[in-house]
């Protein structure tokens, strides 16, 4: 599906530890973060690229909440900044909306159809700091957003008629936290036969040193 090939180049990630950032490895945890549960995250994540009021091909981050960050990847890569407070939201999934699909215009069936897309993962995992390959595609990292309302402006990202819609998602995803200052590269694999293959995407994460 268009919507869930486009996401793997907005929000997915992985970490891998460079030689400037210290042997503590961050954690990966079922996502939460800035008052928000992992769907509430996946909705607002969502919203703001629908919305436009992040560019979803960037190649940077941006904030989805609260020290909550998100990257955009160009050419599989993002490269971003933050504090040791910061948790990186990483997630792989489709949306369903009802300006693709006029017809679907309930949470219920527009999550449905977003289900129905994410068969074709197979396999979705994270790695941090070179340690231990987490594997997120389990129930504890599945996430459903509610359904958003979100007006599409002319000529997004996503080529879907401008105007304002609903819509519904669904994803594997966690944050990554505990990071020390340094520079952290993150490397989320995904297996998804049915889109061409396997995909890496990575992350370059500078973390500042307090002040």
């Amino acid at each position: 599906m268009k919507c869930s090939i486009l996401l793997a180049a907005f929000a997915t990630t992985m970490l891998v530890g460079a030689a400037s950032a210290s042997a503590h490895s961050a954690e990966v945890t079922p996502a939460q973060g800035g008052g928000m549960t992992g769907g509430e995250l996946l909705g607002e994540a969502w919203t703001q690229g629908l919305s436009g009021r992040t560019a979803p091909f960037a190649g940077t981050c941006s904030t989805v909440a609260r020290n909550v960050l998100g990257p955009h990847f160009v050419d599989g890569t993002a490269t971003c900044r933050a504090t040791p407070a910061a948790r990186l939201f990483v997630f792989f999934g489709s949306f369903c909306s009802a300006a693709e699909y006029p017809l679907l215009t309930t949470e219920q069936a527009q999550l449905a159809c977003a289900i129905s897309s994410d068969e074709a993962i197979h396999g979705l995992t994270v790695t941090v700091d070179r340690g231990r390959t987490i594997d997120i595609h389990e129930r504890r990292f599945e996430l459903f957003s509610p359904q958003r309302s979100v007006r599409l402006p002319a000529d997004n990202e996503f080529g879907l008629p401008a105007g304002r819609t609903t819509f519904t998602a669904h994803a594997w995803g966690a944050v990554v936290e505990g990071f020390r200052p340094g520079r952290h590269t993150v490397v989320l694999q995904l297996v998804a036969p049915d889109w061409g293959g396997t995909y890496t995407f990575t992350t370059i994460l500078d973390i500042a040193r307090p002040r």
